[in-house]
């Protein structure tokens, strides 16, 4: 059993893959270079099915869209949808955690700073993380574990995993398999 967190880019891709215990199996940046356009896409793709492919995850948790984002948001939507799909091939549930809500679970609060992110990474979970995209995908992966086995008595964190999964909300995850 794994969890997955991405935290998609066009350039700097944060993947993170945890054991069921909470271990590293992967924490890697996918990184296209100087690739464009569907090659771009492809890269990240199939890189990611690499590292997918290596496990049977079993939540993985996307990153939602940043909507300040400026002048890329169809490449963003392309590489969101290719991150979506990959995660959907590999994992039984699919969900998406929205900026503030990483933040909120990670650190408390949902105003956070990147370096409050990485900060709260290592007094939690006791790992120097020094890259932002990286960081963000850990916090990804520790949410997809708690979807899956809720254990912490941080409210904060109970608040999220309702947020993300709430049948009021969204009646289903993201994406998920059909089992017929």
């Amino acid at each position: 059993m794994h969890f997955v967190g991405v935290d998609q880019s066009l350039n700097h891709t944060g993947l993170c893959i945890l054991h069921d215990d909470g271990s590293l199996m992967a924490l890697e940046l996918i990184e296209p270079r100087k690739r464009s356009g569907c090659q771009r896409l492809a890269y990240i793709r199939e890189t990611l099915k690499d590292y997918l492919g290596a496990c049977s995850a079993t939540v993985g948790v996307l990153e939602g869209y940043s909507f300040q984002s400026v002048n890329r948001k169809f490449d963003l939507g392309e590489v969101g949808a290719v991150v979506k799909l990959a995660l959907y091939d590999a994992s039984d549930e699919v969900y998406i955690a929205a900026p503030k809500q990483l933040k909120k679970f990670v650190c408390g609060r949902g105003s956070a700073t990147k370096q409050d992110l990485m900060h709260a990474i290592h007094a939690r979970w006791d790992l120097d993380i020094r890259n932002d995209n990286l960081a963000d995908a850990y916090g990804l992966a520790q949410i997809a574990r708690s979807i899956y086995r809720p254990r912490s008595p941080r409210r904060h964190e109970l608040e999220v995993v309702l947020e993300i999964t709430r049948p009021a909300r969204v009646k289903e995850p993201t994406c998920r398999k059909s089992l017929a």
